[in-house]
């Protein structure tokens, strides 16, 4: 191999044991590099220089200290003032997420089954203080469609800090995405969608936004409620660095036109609008009826590629859905004025009530003229 092969083969191996327990780095260098002597001293080399300063930028840069290792399946985490949050059982490392590292978790005592995300983002002094603001502000979310967040920070594990995140875990089916079945159905589908806005624009008021409002991140939950699986944690790391992992990825999700283009700074709840466009414009596909003309309507301006011309948030949106389920007072007070007639006594009385009109209406002529 020439030097320049060695040399990346040498980085990837010093990247890898970064990623590890600082405890089992040394093991890993010895049995990756093998009988390869002068690779194993380059990566020592570069791991001792990493060392000197990673001690000197992660004294005092955490907001938490998480104690214990996943191997014997428990950590206690803390503040750095010292604050106990709790204790966690680990019940298992979940699917990657793409950003995050996932376990779920039993914390000891009372309180909600939850997961423990790790950001694999390693931080700076200035961005670990931004992911501290946006933590204060995922942490001050309280609506029963969003996940509650339990603790939110920063916290150094052995590879510099990083951001991680406790939230409440919402168990259940995602919901579909596939045309709805009837104008019943149909139906019953935007009143689910309502209260979800209305949890979306919790988010929105606190100058958030969720960033992957995709079908498998709403989950229908046992007595029927949809909730969010997580509240955005991806779009909090993405506002807090701009030049992240995190803000990348969102750049490349797909959605809305603006997002290749825009810093995530830039982005506003109107994103999450697109995403809800696109799912209502998937379940009317086919649908000819009232119901579903007025619902294009609401989906085509979610949807519109000028982002000006969106709601500009949930909460609009949510309003706007709810407003062709609710009938106007007028015709509910019409339909009331017939509830319980027969068909045949209903008639009748229209075909009166409209004798009596004109009656009325040729003798005011003859009077006023």
């Amino acid at each position: 191999m020439n030097a320049t092969k060695d040399q990346h083969r040498a980085d990837q191996i010093f990247a890898e044991a970064l990623d590890r327990p600082p405890s089992s780095r040394a093991a890993f260098i010895e049995s990756t590099c093998g009988e390869d002597e002068q690779l194993r001293e380059e990566v020592t080399e570069m791991l001792a220089h990493y060392a000197c300063a990673e001690d000197a930028l992660t004294k005092t840069r955490t907001t938490h200290r998480i104690s214990g290792r996943p191997e014997i399946e428990q950590v206690d985490i803390r503040t750095d003032t010292g604050r106990t949050v709790g204790t966690c059982r680990l019940d298992g490392k979940l699917p990657d997420d793409g950003l995050f590292e996932r376990w779920g978790t039993k914390r000891q005592g009372e309180g909600p089954a939850a997961v423990l995300s790790l950001a694999r983002q390693r931080l700076s002094l200035d961005d670990a203080r931004q992911v501290g603001l946006h933590a204060e502000m995922l942490l001050r979310l309280d609506h029963p469609g969003l996940p509650q967040v339990l603790e939110a920070g920063t916290v150094d594990l052995g590879r510099g800090s990083e951001a991680f995140f406790l939230v409440e875990r919402i168990d259940g089916e995602p919901i579909a995405d596939s045309p709805a079945t009837s104008t019943g159905d149909l139906r019953r589908r935007i009143e689910h969608l309502v209260p979800l806005c209305e949890a979306l624009q919790e988010l929105h008021f606190h100058g958030l936004f969720h960033g992957r409002l995709t079908p498998s991140r709403i989950i229908t939950q046992d007595k029927g409620e949809w909730r969010l699986s997580d509240p955005g944690l991806l779009a909090s790391i993405a506002r807090a660095i701009p030049d992240s992992a995190a803000a990348e990825k969102l750049r490349d999700y797909g959605g809305a036109p603006e997002r290749p283009v825009m810093s995530p700074l830039s982005l506003d709840g109107r994103v999450d609008v697109f995403d809800l466009g696109r799912l209502l414009n998937s379940w009317i596909e086919g649908h000819d009826g009232s119901l579903a003309i007025e619902l294009r309507a609401i989906a085509n301006r979610a949807t519109a590629h000028d982002r000006q011309e969106r709601y500009r948030s949930a909460g609009e949106f949510g309003d706007h859905l709810k407003s062709i389920l609710t009938p106007s007072t007028s015709d509910g007070d019409l339909d009331n004025s017939f509830a319980g007639l027969t068909s045949m006594a209903a008639t009748i009385l229209i075909a009166v009530t409209a004798a009596a009109a004109f009656a009325l209406g040729v003798a005011l002529d003859g009077w006023l003229f």
